[in-house]
Order: C-alpha cells, then sequence, then structure tokens
C-alpha cells in the first residue's frame, strides 16, 4: 500500500495527529513532573514535623534532667552542659524552638490547589 503524500488532505490529517500525539506527551510529563513535586514537598513536611517533635521530645528530656540535677544538687546544670556541647562543636540556632516550630508555614497542612 502506497500512501499519497502529495495529497494535501492526508499531510494535514498527518501533521494534526503528530500535533495530537505530542501535546498527549506533554501534559502527561508535565503532570508527572508536577505530581513528583508535591510529593516531594509533603514527604519533605513530614520529615520536618518529625524532626521538629524530636527537638520537643529532647527538649523535654532536657527540663526534666535538669529538675532531677536542682532536687538532687541545687543547680540544674542546664547551661554549664548547653556549654561543653558547644565546646564539643554542636552548635544549637534556636530556630526550632517548640514555640518557633509551631509558627512555621511548613508544619501547617498544605492547601489544595
Amino acid at each position: 500500500m502506497v500512501i499519497p503524500y502529495s495529497d494535501p488532505a492526508i499531510i494535514a490529517a498527518l501533521i494534526q495527529s503528530i500535533g495530537t500525539l505530542l501535546s498527549a506527551i506533554i501534559a502527561a510529563s508535565c503532570a508527572a513532573v508536577i505530581g513528583k513535586i508535591i510529593l516531594n514537598r509533603k514527604r519533605l513536611q513530614t520529615d520536618l514535623m518529625s524532626a521538629v517533635e524530636d527537638i520537643a521530645y529532647l527538649l523535654e528530656v532536657e527540663s526534666q534532667h535538669c529538675k532531677i540535677h536542682s532536687l538532687a544538687s541545687g543547680s540544674s546544670y542546664k547551661q554549664t552542659v548547653r556549654e561543653l556541647a558547644r565546646e564539643s562543636g554542636y552548635i544549637w540556632s534556636r530556630k526550632f524552638t517548640p514555640g518557633r516550630a509551631r509558627s512555621l508555614d511548613l508544619l501547617k497542612p498544605p492547601t489544595e490547589f
């Protein structure tokens, strides 16, 4: 079977079908990329929420530990221990204290598009 490529109607139909196919491929690719971006954002948001909850837990452990020290020796040693941690190379940015973490936009549920 020979396709008459010289017929303008056949060439127009061929161009139209290729255009339709390309637009479907582009739309599907864009949808996949946008979906991956949204999924990665939700995953990062979940990880951030877990990290902030862990920080809140560790701060509560520190608080309870300081109470025990205060009862036993009259001093909490909170600042002494934090200074020792700084001397060991650990620095706390204080960006994620429980109060500040609650105000973060990243921790709020995402709004739908």
